[in-house]
């Protein structure tokens, strides 16, 4: 089973070279074959430079370089997923906010049955680390809200980070271009009736670049996906 490694990354000059240095190294000690996608979106740095010439020297890593006019993490993993070719999708962000050795774990899980797997912070065993506490806040008491309206039992919806079945991805109408695909999945996954199941991680805050999200702009997205609450099967399938 071979397993795409999906990473959005716009502005990441100062973290693109080191994440895919450990990405690379990883895969090779890891069970099953992987294959790297970096999807630059719009970046204004040196980002499609240093994935270009990285990718040029590992036949593991693919690099796409976005210039559609979409732009925004959502449509960045689309892109990149429709330029892989696992069965197995894992999106990992760029910013080296992740837990990369919970990569293989996922990738069990799915093999076990499950059709989803999210990596949670707020699980036991978790942690949210230096994440900045509103936002940590906001982010875990979303979850709990998406839990009381749509009974999802898993505990982060909000974390990108997640491995899921390549036929899943595909069967589900993605509608979001930006960080709010994650939860836009986790709900409508649930849904339609997939098994999920999750594994705890560790978060790290960047310490390179700016981050992307904003506060105010993320609570305000985040409440629109409730509307999904009232949405028929057939309007979440692609």
């Amino acid at each position: 089973m071979k397993t795409s490694i999906i990473i959005p990354m716009c502005n990441e000059e100062g973290n693109a070279h080191r994440l895919l240095e450990e990405l690379v190294n990883k895969t090779r000690s890891w069970t099953g074959a992987y294959e790297i996608v970096a999807v630059d979106d719009n970046s204004t740095d040196k980002t499609p430079e240093i994935l270009k010439e990285y990718a040029d020297k590992n036949p593991s890593v693919s690099c796409v370089i976005k210039r559609d006019g979409k732009k925004g993490m959502g449509s960045a993993l689309v892109e990149g997923m429709k330029r892989s070719l696992g069965e197995t999708i894992v999106w990992v962000m760029g910013d080296l906010s992740d837990d990369l050795d919970k990569i293989p774990e996922i990738v069990k899980k799915i093999g076990d049955g499950y059709d989803i797997v999210f990596a949670s912070r707020y699980m036991k065993d978790g942690s949210s680390g230096d994440l900045d506490r509103l936002k940590a806040f906001l982010s875990s008491r979303f979850t709990v809200f998406t839990n009381i309206l749509f009974g999802i039992k898993v505990h982060d919806i909000t974390n990108a980070f997640r491995g899921f079945k390549r036929t899943l991805a595909e069967k589900i109408k993605l509608e979001n271009t930006d960080f709010a695909i994650s939860p836009e999945l986790a709900i409508k996954a649930h849904l339609l009736g997939y098994k999920m199941t999750e594994v705890p991680c560790s978060y790290k805050t960047r310490k390179a670049g700016k981050a992307k999200f904003k506060i105010f702009r993320m609570v305000m997205k985040y409440l629109t996906l409730f509307r999904y609450r009232f949405y028929k099967k057939e309007d979440l399938k692609a």
